[in-house]
């Protein structure tokens, strides 16, 4: 049934259906798609397409024709953009048509273009009406003039604007129209609802208001300005869906008259009128996604280079001609590939009701044959000239790809098996990886594809590699870019969307977020805030679902779990596996839970994901960062100076992708927002981390027998001091300090004892270095409360922690820490009042021994720790958390 808001969007529809089909007497009804395409419409309005010198459509007119007739439309009409010749060729040949256009029009006060759909004019009235499209108000005065219908087609699309029109364009166009397209059967129906509430609810008063304000006498547009009718088409430029949206035209009497008269005189005759009534169907994007697929299947079958000249003299940023000159070559290589050109082509003949020669399937690899049997569901799909068609369409789309993607990773990870990384990477670092990608600026260095004379990498052959994985990736692309283009259409004036909404209080969009992130059960401190960030999301109830990629992980209440597609670990960077998913699985969970903003935690392939779908649905898309990338690559993976350089520019890129950034710490904003950074202060947003209710102090502990995970280990004899390391066992971390710092107070506190509870890639370094310590391995949840109350003093070596969760954690128990004063621990602990704040490994030993050889401070600064530790609360923090992100 989908959610509520688009259970709302199919009621409203259904009722505004339900009333137009009582309008009218059925047995004295035209029906007309008032809207569509064939191969005449060959100059696009989008500048890319322009750039590369594609036409908008392929289609030939005999099959629109035919399309619509198989639809039951009763009259012809073909409203090409900017030609009405399609129309004029029908007539020449004795084939009764309505004349008609879409013209593209410049509204000059506004420099906003706009589409307008015209009717019944001559070859005359058309090469003024193209000379007049500069200017809207002289090309409608010129139409009123002589008697020639217009509609507002698509009235919350335009084109050729900055960003997005005041409101005040609307008004003041409403002035000038008198017919609008509300049923658009390329638009989502959010879309085309909200300009039919909105001019329903617009009164006499607010018309004559608007003419007052904008000195507009709007009969000097329509011969009756406070009617405004309805209409619909189906904007179709494949042919695939056209007659299945549009218009029934009354015509009182019209069995007799149409035996005297033209249908498409009487047609034009309604349109005047405004005896329309709309029909259609509910719709998200799975028609524009059906659209463009056939669409790129008819780029690749038809295209031809442009040529450098035409790319480089073009109108147009360096960035279009930039993206132009990718995607020329990207088509060109899809050409090239004969399986995938192939295959094209049996998908373009499908969706046009062309059921494949069986004996083709006889010649079909084995990994193929479901795509075929999909191709032969499309085109029996093709057939079907019902709404239904179009569940079939995406059905097969969506079978496809999965088939696709299931044979795109098997082999990919069978490639993958047969190359030894140890071997094949073995002098092959981070580092070498991250100079690697720097591009040289010499375009001899592209010549040839001999290695670097002082290259570390190891070059993989990359023909033989991607043997066999072409054909799955390409078309799998396609089927992506159909759903990320058709998406990205729907929703770039999103929140125009949402000012109509709130101007008309109806359809209003649900605030809903979808949080991304790589990593949520692994033993790390990003998945154990995310853990507690879920449990609060779940008690609360809040509209906020978390999105991860696993083959672990079960399914919960506000948690999403996607299956990997393949999962594999990069050879100089094992710590991590790498989880790949199925993006259009990720497309269509977002769109599907009505979703209208995002935030990221990760880095990794689900940040990818994130701008994926912030770009695809225009959705503010926020991320979180918990990890410092500079010091991790100075401190653990010793980076020189030009090393890190590079990554800090990768992050600023990275990062700026996205609209806000989430910091753990007041180090890190000031990092962002200074010149090598330069992100603005408002968009760097300080939050922070809680512990949940069982970190508190155990009273009745006692350093004797203590069960922890199952195992029993002692906490030595009462009076022996206890100090406590407790997280990743990992250089980062700054454990391999431990030695150094234990042996130091042990100096001065012979029976001192130290617990390391965790584990990670540095243990059996740190058990060599430190054979005096207890290592617990592991802890459960549930175990470390008792683990902090029975320690005393806690040790934070780490000066890579962005927060330190271990620290409200210690702290919330009563235990005291002493940690480098850096980045999130400076931002929590009170220097000598419920802990230390140091500067080397020196202070710290000394504050240590300081700290536990004078009990009488023992108490003071416990219960400072857990007052302190209760200024970071779940309340205030996730409250302040959903203001920033405006939920």
């Amino acid at each position: 049934m989908g959610t509520k808001f688009q259970q709302e969007l199919r009621k409203e529809l259904n009722s505004f259906f339900e009333q137009e089909e009582k309008k009218f007497s059925k047995k004295d009804l035209i029906k007309i798609d008032l809207h569509c395409h064939d191969h005449n419409s060959d100059v696009t309005d989008e500048l890319l397409g322009r750039i590369l010198n594609v036409q908008e459509t392929w289609l030939k007119t005999e099959d629109l024709v035919n399309s619509l007739r198989a639809n039951n439309c009763d009259v012809v009409t073909i409203t090409n953009h900017n030609s009405a010749l399609s129309n004029f060729q029908l007539l020449d040949k004795g084939i009764d048509a309505l004349v008609g256009a879409e013209f593209s029009c410049i509204v000059p006060d506004y420099e906003i273009g706009i589409h307008v759909l015209a009717y019944g004019f001559t070859k005359e009235h058309e090469v003024v009406m193209l000379e007049l499209r500069e200017n809207l108000y002289d090309f409608l005065k010129y139409c009123r003039k002589n008697d020639i219908p217009t509609i507002w087609a698509h009235p919350l699309f335009h084109y050729k604007s900055q960003g997005i029109p005041p409101f005040d364009f609307f008004c003041k166009l409403s002035l000038l129209f008198e017919r609008f397209e509300v049923v658009n059967g390329q638009r989502n129906t959010w879309q085309n609802l909200l300009i039919k509430i909105w001019l329903e609810n617009t009164t006499k008063e607010d018309f004559d208001a608007w003419a007052k304000k904008f000195n507009i006498d709007p009969y000097e547009y329509c011969n009756f300005p406070y009617k405004k009718v309805f209409t619909g088409g189906s904007d179709s430029h494949m042919g695939i869906f056209a007659g299945q949206t549009g218009s029934y035209l009354y015509v009182r009497d019209l069995e007799n008259r149409k035996k005297k008269e033209k249908l498409s005189d009487l047609a034009l005759e309604a349109i005047k009128k405004g005896d329309i009534a709309v029909y259609g169907s509910n719709q998200n994007t799975e028609k524009l996604t059906v659209a463009f697929i056939d669409y790129f299947n008819q780029i690749c079958l038809n295209f031809k280079d442009p040529g450098l000249n035409r790319l480089l003299l073009h109108k147009g940023s360096v960035i279009d001609k930039t993206i132009s000159f990718i995607i020329s070559n990207a088509i060109s290589e899809i050409q090239n590939h004969k399986v995938t050109i192939k295959f094209i082509d049996l998908f373009h003949k499908s969706f046009l009701g062309k059921i494949p020669n069986h004996f083709r399937k006889l010649l079909i690899s084995k990994a193929y044959k479901p795509i075929f049997d999909s191709a032969v569901q499309i085109a029996e799909a093709g057939k079907d000239k019902t709404p239904g068609s179009v569940k079939k369409y995406s059905e097969q789309i969506n079978k496809i790809s999965d088939q696709l993607n299931h044979v795109l990773f098997s082999r990919l990870k069978k490639k993958l098996d047969e190359i030894d990384f140890d071997k094949k990477f073995e002098n092959t670092s981070l580092d070498n990886i991250i100079s690697f990608l720097e591009l040289p600026t010499n375009l001899r260095k592209y010549s040839g594809n001999k290695e670097p004379k002082n290259s570390k990498m190891a070059y993989p052959d990359i023909p033989k590699f991607l043997d066999g994985l072409s054909f799955p990736m390409l078309t799998s692309l396609i089927i992506l870019a159909a759903n990320f283009t058709s998406s990205k259409t729907l929703t770039k004036l999103r929140p125009l969307y949402n000012q109509f909404a709130e101007k008309t209080g109806k359809l209003k969009h649900p605030k809903r977020m979808l949080w991304l992130t790589d990593t949520y059960g692994d033993k790390n401190g990003v998945s154990m805030s995310l853990q507690a960030m879920h449990e609060e999301i779940k008690k609360r109830n809040l509209p906020i679902d978390i999105l991860v990629c696993s083959d672990k992980i079960k399914p919960d209440d506000h948690l999403i779990v996607l299956k990997p597609e393949m999962t594999f670990t990069l050879p100089f960077y094992k710590q991590q596996e790498l989880r790949i998913p199925n993006f259009l699985k990720i497309h269509s969970i977002f769109q599907q839970n009505e979703y209208d903003r995002i935030i990221c935690s990760t880095e990794g392939i689900m940040g990818l994901a994130s701008l994926y779908l912030k770009h695809a649905f225009s959705v503010p898309t926020n991320f979180y960062i918990h990890t410092d990338w500079i010091t991790f690559t100075k401190d653990v993976l010793g980076f020189d100076i030009h090393e890190i350089n590079r990554v800090r520019r990768y992050l600023r890129a990275y990062y700026g992708a996205f609209d806000k950034l989430f910091v753990l710490n007041t180090d890190q904003k000031t990092w962002l927002n200074s010149n090598e950074m330069g992100f603005k202060d408002e968009d760097v947003i300080v939050t922070a981390h809680w512990v949940d209710e069982i970190f508190k102090p155990i009273v009745d502990h006692f350093k004797g027998p203590m069960s922890i995970d199952d195992t029993l280990y002692f906490m030595e004899e009462p009076g022996n001091p206890i100090i406590l390391y407790a997280g990743r066992i990992s250089k980062e971390k700054g454990v391999m300090e431990l030695p150094q710092i234990y042996y130091g107070i042990k100096k001065h506190i012979p029976d001192i004892k130290i617990i390391i509870a965790g584990t990670g890639p540095a243990e059996d370094e740190l058990k060599k270095e430190l054979p005096e310590g207890k290592f617990t391995g592991w802890i459960n949840h549930d175990d470390l409360p008792g683990l902090y109350s029975s320690s005393d003093l806690f040790i934070l070596p780490s000066k890579f922690d962005t927060f330190g969760c271990v620290v409200i954690e210690s702290m919330s128990c009563g235990l005291p820490v002493i940690s480098y004063n850096t980045k999130g621990p400076k931002d929590i602990i009170q220097d000598e009042k419920n802990g230390y704040l140091v500067e080397t490994i020196e202070d710290i030993i000394e504050k240590a021994v300081e700290y536990l050889s004078n009990k009488n401070k023992w108490s003071d600064f416990k219960n400072s720790a857990v007052k302190r530790s209760k200024d970071f609360n779940a309340d205030k923090i996730v409250n302040d958390f959903l203001k920033a992100n405006d939920l």
